[in-house]
C-alpha cells in the first residue's frame, strides 16, 4: 500500500505523529515521571540508529535484517507513543514481507530513496514532538 507508484508520501502517514494517551500510560506504568522521560530520551537517542539500519537493510536488500530492523522501528515506536512511525512501520514491513514461493521485489532505487526520505522526515519529526512532550512534563513537575 505505501510504496505504489504515483502516490504521495504525504499520504503514508495517516495517523498523528504521537499517541499522547499511550505515553500517558507508559508514565502510569512506570510510575515516575524522570523514568518516562528517560525512557522517551533514550528511545529518541536511538531513532536514527534505527533509520540508519533500515537504510542499509534496503541498500544492501538483506531481507532478514530489513525484517528486524523494522520490526525494532515499529515495536520501539509503539513504546514511545510513536504512533505514525509505528503505523508507517508496519506498513513497511507488510510491504515487504516474503510471501513464499514469490521472492521479495525490492523497488526501484528512486522509490527506495523516498521510502528512506520519508522515514527520516518523519523520525525527526516525531523526535521534536517528543521533545517538546518532555519539556512539558518536565515543566509540569
Amino acid at each position: 500500500m505505501v510504496l505504489r507508484k504515483g502516490e504521495h508520501h504525504e499520504s503514508m502517514t495517516i495517523a498523528p505523529v504521537l499517541d499522547t494517551d499511550a505515553l500517558g500510560r507508559l508514565g502510569e506504568q512506570l510510575g515516575d515521571t524522570d523514568m518516562l522521560c528517560g525512557f522517551i530520551r533514550r528511545y529518541e537517542a536511538m531513532l536514527d540508529q534505527r533509520v540508519d539500519r533500515l537504510q542499509r537493510a534496503l541498500s544492501a536488500q538483506d531481507h532478514g535484517d530489513w525484517m528486524d530492523a523494522v520490526l525494532s522501528l515499529k515495536t520501539s515506536s509503539a513504546m514511545a507513543g510513536a504512533q505514525a512511525l509505528s503505523t508507517l512501520a508496519a506498513r513497511l514491513q507488510e510491504d515487504f514481507a516474503q510471501r513464499p514461493p514469490a521472492p521479495v521485489h525490492w523497488p526501484a532505487r528512486e522509490r527506495l530513496a523516498e521510502i528512506m526520505e520519508t522515514l527520516r522526515r518523519l523520525a525527526a519529526e516525531t523526535a521534536r514532538q517528543l521533545q517538546l512532550f518532555v519539556q512539558q512534563v518536565a515543566g509540569a513537575i
